[in-house]
């Protein structure tokens, strides 16, 4: 039976093979992304109390909302905290510790900005936090030990793993869950598969960008754009939504299914970026990271062996 299991389950140990490591670097530079432009938009006065910011006046008054309030001091050090982790992320540097403040951070987040993009950044995190040998590859101190650039990006010998370790596993197992429950709740919604989610969207931000020209937003398209797709007449432009809706839905479906496998793992890997460009797009400082991230995760898909031979045929 443990040969059974060993051989449908390929998976061994928690030792970071140089996909892990590749995709923390990955992973840290999403982080990065979002803590600068969360740190522009305003984030660091969130919790201020004098005066009162209004989003910490509504998430005192949010009933349904789990409430985790610090004072503006506290606050303001776990911030700090927060940026620090993702740098050392970054880095390479005490990882599981940093993993596990940027996660319980993002963790924290979540309970008064409830964007789900942010959970599956610090969903991200949590493998980093039991994994070992993650400063391995691709880290500072691998930076300061190679002898020039090439030997910094070459995977080192003892990481040619051939089964991948159970956090590398375990983000594998999160995309499915994440690119299957996306298209399940896509293909249920009549909105989504008529067209209409997409033609709202993009007419709330045509309206809210006419409306505060000056202030920073997401939406920046040409005016031919918006006449066609955001503020024509409501059933026509669901109409010319609905084949690139579905067409999400059948990317986010047929995915995993073709990462999984290395013969389509190049065509899975062209689909799922063509994607998350088509959906970054739309929300650039919000999905930014998002796809970032999960495009990072493709690497985790391949057998150990077969992602060092693709680096070492680049370096």
């Amino acid at each position: 039976m443990r040969d059974l299991l060993a051989a449908a389950l390929p998976v061994h140990g928690t030792a970071a093979g140089p996909a892990l490591c590749a995709f923390r670097v990955v992973l840290g530079t999403a982080l990065l992304w979002k803590i600068t432009a969360d740190h522009l938009f305003g984030m660091a006065r969130f919790f201020d109390l004098h005066p009162k910011s209004l989003l910490r006046w509504r998430y005192e008054h949010d009933e349904m909302a789990v409430k985790l309030l610090l004072s503006p001091a506290a606050f303001k050090v776990f911030y700090a905290a927060r940026a620090l982790a993702v740098l050392c992320l970054l880095a390479g540097i005490l990882v599981p510790l940093a993993a596990g403040v940027v996660a319980t951070w993002c963790m924290f987040e979540f309970t008064f900005d409830r964007k789900f993009n942010t959970l599956f950044l610090g969903m991200l995190c949590l493998p980093f936090v039991v994994a070992t040998g993650t400063d391995a590859y691709l880290s500072l101190q691998s930076l300061l030990d190679a002898s020039s650039p090439g030997a910094f990006f070459r995977p080192p010998a003892t990481l040619h793993g051939t089964v991948p370790s159970w956090p590398q596993a375990a983000v594998v197992v999160l995309m499915f869950q994440v690119y299957w429950s996306s298209a399940w709740l896509k293909a249920a919604s009549r909105q989504f598969t008529s067209g209409d989610a997409l033609q709202k969207t993009f007419e709330q931000l045509a309206a809210v960008r006419a409306e505060t020209p000056g202030a920073p937003r997401d939406y920046y398209f040409p005016g031919w754009f918006t006449r066609r797709l955001a503020t024509a007449d409501p059933a026509v432009v669901a109409r010319r939504w609905r084949l690139p809706s579905l067409a999400a839905i059948g990317v986010e479906a047929a995915l995993p299914l073709l990462l999984v496998f290395p013969a389509t793992w190049p065509a899975g890997v062209v689909a799922g970026v063509l994607m998350h460009t088509a959906f970054t797009t739309i929300l650039p400082k919000r999905l930014v990271p998002f796809g970032l991230a999960a495009v990072g995760t493709y690497a985790l898909f391949l057998p150990p062996h077969t992602f060092v031979t693709l680096i070492e045929a680049l370096t």
